[in-house]
């Protein structure tokens, strides 16, 4: 386990490829990081380890349908992910195959949804939409989409059930490729379970992109690459309501690896911003780095070689985090985006 630098072998029978239902009976592993110790429960049972005013932080960003399958005039099938919009009808977009993404090349998609190939931009390419109807662009995308569930599930062919099983209770705000999946755990009845505990709970806004699920390493004996950008969103609100509650010595719970990123992202900008402004991160959290915006963490169990593992190890430690993840390998834990939690004290 973990030999290698942010790596360990994941059979392919260990990773979930739907979630529990209801999503709050997942397995949860909660890990003690002062003692080391690990029990093992069950995730409505997260109020059990929690405190009257203790507050959970949790990303309320929503998945839009970014995936899009189609083909080019010779008949070839393509499959493009909705990256970043750059403007009304121009989207970046990561495609395969890439190889066949040639600008000026027209890709044609059901509900008469065409794209034309520009510029080619990153690990992506841009491209214009526009509809052979009156339907605007972002219709025919919304209708034509399906959800963006990741390869390693169903080899990331969605159904009607992912519109509901990638897409956390409270999602608001569309704009993420990816979902929170820590939060994926958090039913309706488990949120009302919390509030009459006194756990309180506040919200912020990061917009998932390929930070999520690029790999750190580039193909052969490459150097670490950093994560891509992503969108969040200042909120003064956040920030004082975690002043107020480190204040009363009450605990500051990050619900999902991208809460951490948006919210030790937010830390030291007061006053410079308003709220409901947006803004981008290109925040890289690795082992050393110290956390400033919360004190336990609620996760799941992340990708071999992925950001998500690395912000995971500077919260544990190497060693901790090699026992978490060689206990959950070894007792039935399920992994990835459907798969069970754990609660980092």
């Amino acid at each position: 386990m973990m030999n290698n630098p942010y790596w360990y072998e994941l059979p392919a029978e260990k990773i979930a490829q739907r979630p529990c239902v209801p999503y709050d009976a997942a397995k949860m592993c909660v890990v003690q990081r002062g003692s080391g110790e690990l029990t093992d429960g069950v995730f409505r049972e997260i109020a059990d380890f929690l405190e009257p005013g203790d507050l959970l932080v949790m990303n309320n960003t929503k998945v839009i349908p970014a995936r899009l399958y189609g083909e080019l005039e010779t008949g070839a099938s393509i499959e493009i992910l909705l990256e970043r919009q750059l403007n009304r009808c121009k989207w970046h977009v990561l495609g395969k195959p890439l190889k066949k993404f040639k600008p000026g090349v027209r890709l044609l998609f059901a509900n008469r949804l065409i794209g034309v190939v520009g510029e080619r931009k990153d690990v992506g390419v841009e491209i214009e939409f526009s509809t052979e109807d009156d339907r605007s662009v972002q219709d025919a995308l919304h209708a034509t989409g399906t959800m963006p569930i990741p390869p390693y599930i169903r080899k990331g062919k969605s159904d009607e059930r992912d519109l509901t099983d990638y897409q956390t209770h409270f999602a608001r705000h569309s704009g993420s490729i990816a979902a929170p999946t820590a939060s994926l755990h958090f039913t309706p009845d488990l949120l009302q379970a919390l509030e009459g505990k006194g756990v309180r709970r506040c919200e912020l806004t990061l917009h998932v992109g390929t930070a999520s699920f690029l790999p750190l390493f580039e193909e052969g004996d490459q150097p670490l690459r950093k994560p891509g950008e992503e969108r969040y969103v200042y909120s003064s609100q956040v920030l004082e309501t975690i002043r107020e509650t480190r204040a009363s010595g009450k605990k500051v719970i990050a619900v999902g690896t991208t809460t951490v990123r948006a919210l030790e992202s937010l830390f030291g900008l007061e006053g410079e911003y308003k709220d409901g402004e947006e803004l981008l991160t290109e925040l890289f959290i690795t082992p050393g780095y110290t956390f400033k915006a919360f004190d336990a963490l609620v996760t799941n169990f992340h990708q071999p070689g992925t950001t998500h593992l690395l912000l995971v190890e500077a919260f544990l430690g190497r060693e901790l985090l090699t026992e978490v993840y060689t206990h959950a390998l070894g007792n039935e834990y399920r992994f990835l985006s459907y798969g069970d939690g754990m609660l980092l004290l």
